[in-house]
């Protein structure tokens, strides 16, 4: 799996593995997402876009079946 770190206020990085098409998205919160039947042109857009965060709300979210990957961390009192 190819991890890339990203300079975005909404995605904090991705990992994507191009043969199982699976594309993982961890956000500003933390909280991580995997996304399948991610093509290697949607990955290579996103790391291209100039705003990640509006590419991932556009051709991502809700475009394809996901499962969260981890639960988000535990805010403490």
């Amino acid at each position: 799996m190819q991890q890339t770190f990203l300079e975005s206020t909404a995605l904090s990085r991705v990992n994507y593995d191009a043969v199982s098409q699976c594309l993982e998205v961890e956000f500003g919160d933390r909280t991580i997402y995997r996304y399948s039947g991610v093509s290697a042109e949607i990955h290579a857009a996103l790391l291209d876009a100039e705003s990640k965060g509006k590419f991932f709300n556009t051709a991502i979210r809700n475009r394809f079946p996901f499962v969260p990957s981890r639960p988000p961390p535990v805010q403490s009192a």
